[in-house]
């Protein structure tokens, strides 16, 4: 079972996209903002095959985990989820720190694909 890690501020769109993972057969772990994401990539054992990133949150932004993950040597597949392609456009990682970008609202046919794609085994 593919394991994703999911961190949006929203509770509603975090609550959204659990279930669809959740009903698409989908093992989830669930972050509040780029702080629980570095906890829960600490404490997660086995680790997520893929995160899923919302690019602004409080405390630490997904594109600030993403930098820290890599720089921690993480090499799992990232996508950042955005609402704003400014959001993207101002700071946004480069091809060899982020596996792609998903914007909202979300097109969950073409997020499961792009799930599989970066997961297959």
């Amino acid at each position: 079972m593919t394991r994703v890690l999911i961190a949006d501020d929203s509770e509603t769109i975090l609550l959204l996209l659990r279930t669809r993972l959740e009903m698409e057969g989908y093992e989830v772990l669930a972050a509040a903002d780029g702080v629980e994401v570095l906890e829960a990539i600490a404490a997660a054992d086995p680790g997520p095959d893929i995160l899923l990133l919302d690019a602004m949150m409080p405390r630490k932004s997904g594109i600030e985990a993403l930098r820290e993950l890599r720089a921690q040597g993480l090499e799992t597949p990232i996508l950042i989820v955005s609402a704003h392609q400014d959001e993207l456009d101002a700071g946004a990682p480069t091809g060899a720190e982020v596996s792609g970008f998903v914007t909202k609202p979300i097109d969950f046919d073409a997020l499961f694909a792009r799930i599989e794609e970066l997961t297959a085994a």
